[in-house]
């Protein structure tokens, strides 16, 4: 999956390509590349609980070549098994999710659990893309896009472990 060439296409070839794109004169970017994009995607899709289909409405097309995903095959591992271990609504059977995360990838039964991979990511760029992007005319509005989507974040899933229940964790832990 992480080892040849990765193309968005349709609408979210076209989100990718905006939110790769300079938005000011001083060629400042919300994201370097495509492959930042793919990423954050899925972990933002599914933390929003957004998936979306591929989008065959036209031909646009960004791709990531596939040097750069075997170079950072293990962040990419992550997120997936991260995601699969994760996804209750997928699969409920623990011991199932653990084989979807470690046992399945790569095999011809992995195929299903990859497209939900897959659109997990499409889900993303469109969070990003309605997040960061939408209503933004000047530099100024992306940056404050920016920022509220990232408090916004901060708010809707840091908020709920707070430091003490972790140091709780901790003394239990010892105990």
């Amino acid at each position: 999956m992480f080892d040849k060439e990765y193309s968005f296409r349709g609408s979210h070839a076209a989100k990718v390509i905006k939110l790769t794109a300079s938005f000011d004169q001083k060629n400042n970017k919300v994201f370097a590349r495509n492959f930042d994009v793919y990423l954050l995607a899925p972990i933002v899709g599914f933390m929003y609980g957004r998936s979306a289909p591929i989008d065959r409405e036209n031909n646009e097309k960004t791709d990531i070549f596939p040097d750069i995903l075997i170079k950072n095959k293990n962040d990419l591992m992550f997120n997936y098994r991260l995601i699969m271990l994760l996804d209750k609504d997928y699969e409920p059977d623990f011991d199932e999710r653990i084989n979807k995360a470690f046992r399945y990838y790569g095999t011809e039964k992995a195929q299903p659990d990859e497209e939900r991979y897959d659109s997990y990511v499409r889900g993303g760029v469109d969070v990003l893309y309605e997040k960061i992007m939408e209503g933004a005319k000047k530099p100024d509005d992306y940056l404050k896009n920016l920022y509220d989507f990232i408090e916004e974040f901060e708010e809707r899933y840091n908020s709920s472990v707070s430091t003490d229940s972790i140091l709780n964790l901790c003394k239990l832990a010892r105990s």
